[in-house]
């Protein structure tokens, strides 16, 4: 008697449940934590850098790590054993503030621990992705791509307005929550298919060499190391912006709290799950490298119109023009390597442009709270918009990245 043939057509469902899940959480998580150290524990400009730093390093350190782990593994039951263990640390940060336990120090342990397993997640995420679309929608990536990153910032949004009412229901009842999201992505991810490794990935484990292997394929590629470099230069630029500048501009200008921390994020990342569905709905762009390069521009328009401090809700509306235009140059050059990349590297070649692409952030996170403590949050914007103009004219005379095309 014959096994049925499965039927595929609620894989790439099952794996939308379970993006919406993890990122609910994700949003959450970005509320409470820049609220806690910004306004609860009233730290200085720079500590918040250095706080955040924290909160991306180790994904980075360890995302290509993560990725020759997830190219090694059976991507099912490798995914659903790291969002498991990823339940753990706010159920215990939540026992802890409960007793009336929070200190700085505490917090970054906390996001130390999920943002080790994030690199390690993130990877195995975006390889079983691929497999998804193959299987079930025709191998349509940028599509699929596209609906992704669309999940992820929309249940990033929702995350932050759930973790917006912080202020008055107190940290422990959300990180609760936050935990039984987790769960219930590692349920969703059950739902999937097994994912084999490819033949040749059953030769001994050599971790290190796995890791130089996908970074060097990265580097070397002709299409995706012009958007690396991009995305590295301006993610120390702008990302620091955005995870620091931010939270103290609520905190000293507006005299906001975790609710206004969750409105400017949520209008961000809402932007950039609305333009990536918005994408997912039309025809692949053919010219990738240049709606990468011209959605860039956007990011030093907004900082030199916050500087003049517009109202709050002022605020609201550039983040979302800014989340607009970061979603185009997001799902495009992720879609540039989803397409490059090859089968039996694909984990670990997304994982070393994750690297690439999200490595300026810790380096911009600490920058920016120094420069916010020297020179102020309405007059730091103007470092990094004024650099960028410096940066995207180099990519464009020496980078082929505007003459990208998508494959025909």
């Amino acid at each position: 008697m014959t096994t049925p043939a499965r039927d595929h057509r609620a894989d790439h469902r099952w794996y939308m449940a379970g993006i919406w899940s993890y990122f609910l959480a994700g949003g959450i998580q970005g509320v409470l934590f820049p609220w806690i150290i910004t306004v609860v524990l009233d730290e200085s400009s720079d500590r918040v850098g250095i706080a955040q730093m924290f909160s991306m390093l180790p994904m980075l350190l360890l995302g290509l790590f993560g990725g020759a782990a997830a190219d090694r593994a059976e991507l099912r039951r490798h995914l659903m054993k790291l969002q498991a263990i990823a339940t753990l640390p706010p159920l215990i940060l939540a026992v802890l503030i409960y007793n009336g336990i929070l200190t700085y120090e505490l917090m970054i342990l906390y996001v130390l621990a999920l943002s080790s397993l994030g690199g390690y997640i993130m990877p195995a995420r975006d390889s079983m992705l691929s497999r998804v679309a193959v299987n079930s929608m025709g191998g349509n990536i940028q599509r699929a791509v596209a609906l992704a990153m669309s999940g992820q910032f929309l249940g990033q949004v929702v995350g932050f307005q759930l973790g917006g009412p912080a202020e008055y229901i107190g940290a422990w009842p959300l990180l609760m929550l936050q935990s039984a999201l987790l769960a219930f992505a590692v349920f969703t991810t059950s739902r999937l298919p097994a994912v084999l490794p490819t033949p040749r990935e059953h030769a001994r484990r050599q971790p290190f060499k796995d890791v130089k292997e996908g970074f060097l394929a990265v580097l070397k590629h002709d299409r995706i190391r012009p958007v690396l470099m991009l995305m590295f230069f301006s993610g120390i630029l702008f990302m620091g912006v955005f995870m620091v500048l931010f939270p103290i501009l609520i905190r000293d200008v507006y005299h906001g709290s975790s609710r206004e921390i969750g409105n400017v994020m949520a209008s961000f990342f809402g932007g950039i799950g609305i333009s990536s569905f918005v994408l997912s709905r039309l025809k692949p762009i053919r010219r990738q490298g240049r709606a990468i390069m011209l959605a860039m521009c956007t990011g030093s328009v907004v900082m030199v119109m916050i500087h003049f401090n517009p109202p709050i809700w002022g605020v609201y509306l550039l983040a979302l023009g800014w989340g607009l235009a970061a979603g185009v140059s997001m799902s495009q050059s992720r879609a540039i390597v989803q397409e490059s990349a090859s089968d039996a590297l694909r984990a670990r070649m997304l994982a070393g442009f994750n690297l690439g692409t999200m490595g300026g952030g810790p380096i911009g996170a600490i920058l920016t709270g120094y420069v916010i403590r020297w020179v102020g949050p309405l007059d730091a914007v103007l470092v990094p918009c004024s650099l960028m103009v410096v940066l995207w004219s180099a990519i464009f005379l020496f980078t082929p990245l505007w003459r990208i095309e998508a494959p025909r």
